[in-house]
């Protein structure tokens, strides 16, 4: 008998075991079935009629005579049933099938006519005058043709399948074998696990994976049933049927998830496997799928073990090179090189396939275009996009030629699209993506997987377009059909959502991102997934930033310190709890990298995760610093600053922006000496990857400079502003408003210094540049007008000086609703000093109202304004009118200060002064007596 119908498939550009015809061996478990049952199972077989009572005896007589011409005839007819089950099988592996069905149909015909005339001749199975070695002969033969027939069936099922693409009649076959065997020999019977195994590649084919697993756990739990467990000794073919099983498991895994799943079917498959010999094909496969399996959960490292050991076996075991298994395996081992972005090593591997897929193949075979999309892919992430395109435009020909418009035609295109995008050419990378769409749509339907993978590269490029609604639409037909393909649990999701996420926080919908990300992380957390660390914390990052957007700092801290730790403990090897524990751990981080440096170990790797956590450390003292906890905040930051300069390379921009956020912290805090450390640090990181004359670079020395004023050291800062200005001017020019912004500075410098002649230059050419570029009415003008007039009043030009602060308020008013109260008091006392104080007298009354508005009217600062309005009446021989505001400030001074104060008695004198002068005795009198009865007081109080 031919005991496998077919061969393995190829599958994932490997093999694949399929469960093979069940032959017509007879099952160990042989007891009778009814008449009934085998006409449920088998079409065409029929009950024998009710003997009448009367003619028993006769009909006994017949019934031997029956049986001994039976069993003259029941082995050649069996023998005749195998022979034509035997031809058919031979036939189908020829691909013969037309031919191999005909001597299907005619064995199940053969051995159903059997089973019936061996009925007859058995009188029903009725007992009767049998002898009991009869009998048991009787259900020997009865369970030998069952089990036929099942077989029959089991094997028609599997050429409906190979050989005519009809899968609901394998499905019927499979299901009337199955019938059958279970009826006649329960529910554990080795045929049922057979075929059980071969429904479950059915079910496992038409992606209907919960019945494939259904069927092959069944199957499972029957075989080891009969054959025991897996474990100890040397391995039986029985053992092999039990890792071939745990093998399609991991499959239906592989596609349907989880992978831990997965991973844990083909880990036990292999161990079976190895014991029986280490050195086999069948465990090279196993170590391909469990290479498959890793490289899809991320783990890169466990994915390129099994790809090496796989490969080293298929080369000694077939001692070729050039075998389409080994072939296989080098194609697969590159991928995961491209992974973990070792392109050189994928590029070897790639082109060692190319060039024996072309020897064995031709160099127009279809698998030859799917090596050279391979090395395609690895252009674009080389960054060699001449080549890439070149290379993909070779593989696109191929398969037009052979194909024409099909899935791997659309695949390529989609892989140009990327060129095209790659290279900043959006808008043709958007036409060939919607060409490759259309083209799948006609080809596969608009349920394809690869439409995914299409429609996410759409949204991907509106998206940098900044097209938000066109990219919303790709991205959520390729989660529509993604849910149709792998189902709404399917981790493979996550990273659609992911990008949802990203294009509504883009567009301000922060609500709406936060959730994308949270069912992306939920799905990745599913322990139907157990997505890997390296693939949740991005994600992560990702809702913190989403969470901070919508002020929601309690649960953003929280996300940024979960992605923190898990980012420290991929570096660390050990898991992490916070940032004092982490900061512990930075020194042994350290010496872990002088190790490697000193040993020539690649550390590109330690030093990206090292960045991240640095960044994700940045966010962690935004959040904190929201929070207004800034002592926590610069501590984050500090951290993440330390981190930074412990990467093996330096990226020097994020140093920058870390020491200027610190040194800006430091400032704030009036810790100068730091700070200027920090500007210092943040200087010399942006010089050395900007240059010596960037706008960045004026900027931090501007800032530098600005320390140093603060600090008193006026040529230090001058010397810094002046380089500021210069390269600031070679930058954007001389009437730029940067380099305004320096020149005011400088003249800062100059007025400090006592150089108030140089100081009016400047703060003119600040001026001039301020108004041609926004106009003499800005605000900005007024503000230089305002420091000129500070400076013509340390000059003694009050006139001068006056004109400038009426400009600068009469454009404050003008473009604000109030003005600077410092700059009316200034001009007040500038009318005071000149004489004019009927405008002194509006001025400070508007000062007054000013100052009301903003602290209410029992402020100090109001007081001291009081007296000066009650002195511009009183220089104005209005003593009267000035009484009731040196009242007012005096009755303040009372409310807000200790009733022996300096400032009560002044304003006590002020009056009696004024009551004087109006020659009101009785309110001087009572004045004077309240300042008498103070100062007693106080020297009371002194004596004491």
């Amino acid at each position: 008998h031919a005991r496998r119908f077919v061969g393995g498939g190829a599958l994932f550009g490997d093999e694949r075991p399929a469960a093979g015809d069940v032959g017509d061996t007879p099952s160990r478990r042989e007891r009778s079935l009814s008449a009934g049952a085998i006409r449920d199972g088998v079409s065409g077989l029929r009950q024998r009629p009710v003997v009448p009572k009367a003619a028993a005896e006769a009909e006994e007589i017949v019934a031997e005579e029956r049986m001994e011409f039976s069993e003259v005839h029941v082995e050649d007819a069996k023998l005749n049933g195998r022979i034509s089950n035997n031809v058919a099988s031979a036939q189908s592996k020829r691909g013969m099938y037309d031919e191999a069905r005909s001597e299907y149909t005619k064995a199940l015909q053969i051995k159903q006519a059997t089973l019936e005339g061996l009925y007859k001749a058995h009188g029903g199975g009725g007992g009767g005058s049998s002898s009991p070695g009869k009998g048991a002969k009787r259900d020997v033969d009865d369970g030998n043709l069952i089990s036929d027939i099942a077989s029959t069936f089991h094997n028609i099922g599997l050429l409906r399948m190979e050989g005519g693409g009809e899968p609901k009649k394998a499905e019927k076959a499979y299901k009337q074998s199955l019938s059958l065997r279970v009826k006649k020999f329960g529910l554990d019977d080795l045929g049922v696990s057979r075929t059980l195994l071969a429904l479950g590649d059915l079910y496992y084919r038409q992606r209907r994976f919960d019945d494939a697993f259904r069927s092959y756990k069944e199957s499972l739990r029957i075989w080891k049933s009969h054959h025991g467990g897996s474990g100890g000794g040397r391995k039986s073919a029985a053992d092999l049927k039990t890792a071939e099983i745990y093998y399609n498991i991991g499959l239906v895994f592989y596609e349907k998830g989880p992978f831990a799943k997965a991973r844990t079917s083909v880990v036990e498959c292999l161990r079976i496997r190895r014991q029986a010999n280490d050195d086999s094909l069948p465990v090279a496969s196993a170590l391909y799928l469990l290479g498959l399996i890793a490289r899809s959960m991320g783990n890169y490292e466990e994915a390129l073990s099994s790809f090496k050991e796989c490969l080293n076996i298929r080369e000694r075991v077939l001692d070729s090179e050039d075998h389409l298994m080994v072939l296989n395996a080098q194609l697969a081992l590159g991928t995961v090189h491209h992974k973990r972005d070792d392109l050189s090593d994928a590029m070897d591997c790639f082109s060692a396939v190319l060039a024996g897929r072309s020897r064995r193949l031709g160099k127009d075979h279809i698998s030859v275009s799917e090596v050279l999309q391979a090395i395609g892919v690895t252009y674009v992430a080389a960054n060699e996009y001449h080549k890439a395109y070149n290379t993909l435009e070779e593989a696109l020909r191929i398969r037009r030629s052979l194909s024409g418009p099909t899935a791997v035609v659309a695949e390529t295109l989609d892989s140009m699209s990327l060129v095209h995008f790659k290279s900043g050419n959006t808008d043709k990378a958007i036409e060939l993506s919607e060409e490759a769409f259309e083209m799948l749509k006609t080809a596969t339907g608009c349920d394809h997987f690869i439409v995914c993978r299409v429609s996410k590269k759409v949204g991907d490029y509106y998206q940098d377009l900044e097209a938000y609604d066109d990219a919303m639409k790709a991205y959520s037909e390729s989660l529509r059909v993604m849910t149709i393909f792998y189902g709404r649990e399917h981790v493979l999701l996550s990273e659609v959502l992911n990008e949802i996420g990203v294009t509504r926080f883009k567009n301000g919908e922060y609500m709406i991102a936060k959730q994308s990300f949270t069912e992306a992380l939920r799905l990745m957390r599913s322990i139907h997934n157990e997505a890997n660390k390296s693939a949740i914390f991005p994600t992560l990052n990702h809702l913190g930033h989403a969470l901070y957007k919508n002020d929601e700092l309690t649960l953003a801290a929280q996300t940024y310190i979960e992605s923190f730790n898990i980012q420290v403990s991929i570096v660390t090897g050990v898991s992490n709890d916070g940032l004092k524990e982490f900061g512990t751990k930075l020194n042994e981080i350290k010496d872990k990298i002088n190790v490697m440096e000193r040993d020539e170990e690649d550390v590109i790797e330690v030093s990206e995760s090292l960045g991240g956590i640095a960044s994700i450390l940045r966010y962690i003292g935004l959040v904190i610093q929201e929070q207004g906890d800034f002592e926590a905040a610069l501590s984050a930051n500090k951290l993440s600053l330390s981190v930074r300069l412990c990467q093996p390379h330096k990226e020097h921009s994020a140093i920058a922006l870390m020491a200027e956020t610190i040194a800006m912290f430091e400032y704030k805090r009036n810790n100068l000496e730091s700070a200027m450390d920090y500007f210092n640090q943040a200087l010399e990181a942006k010089k050395s990857f900007q240059g010596e004359s960037t706008i960045d670079v004026a900027r931090t020395v501007n800032n530098l400079a600005n320390i140093h004023f603060s600090l008193g050291n006026l040529d230090d800062a001058m010397e810094l502003y002046q380089e500021a200005l210069e390269i600031k001017r070679h930058c954007l020019g001389d009437d730029s408003d940067e380099v305004a912004n320096t020149l005011n500075n400088i003249a800062h410098v100059m007025v400090n210094a006592g150089k108030e002649e140089e100081a009016l230059k400047a703060y003119h050419n600040v001026v001039k540049i301020r108004q041609d570029r926004y106009g003499k009415s800005h605000l900005s003008v007024a503000v230089t007008l305002a420091s000129m007039g500070d400076v013509y009043i340390k000059l003694g030009k009050l006139e001068i000086a006056m004109t400038y602060f009426e400009q600068c308020i009469r454009i404050q008013k003008l473009r604000q609703d109030q003005c600077d109260e410092r700059l009316l008091e200034n001009l007040g006392s500038i009318y005071g000093k000149l004489g004019e104080w009927h405008k002194a007298e509006l001025t400070f009354k508007e000062i007054v109202e000013l100052k009301q508005a903003a602290h209410g009217d029992d402020c100090l600062d109001v007081a001291k304004t009081l007296d000066l309005l009650a002195v511009s009446f009183i220089e104005q021989d209005q003593y009267a009118d000035s009484i009731d505001h040196l009242q007012e400030a005096l009755r303040i001074r009372k409310a807000c200060l200790d009733c022996d104060d300096d400032e009560i008695l002044a304003s006590l004198n002020k009056l009696a002064f004024v009551f004087k002068s109006l020659d009101m005795t009785e309110q001087m009198l009572e004045v004077r007596d309240e300042f008498e009865v103070i100062q007693t007081r106080r020297r009371n109080g002194s004596s004491a």
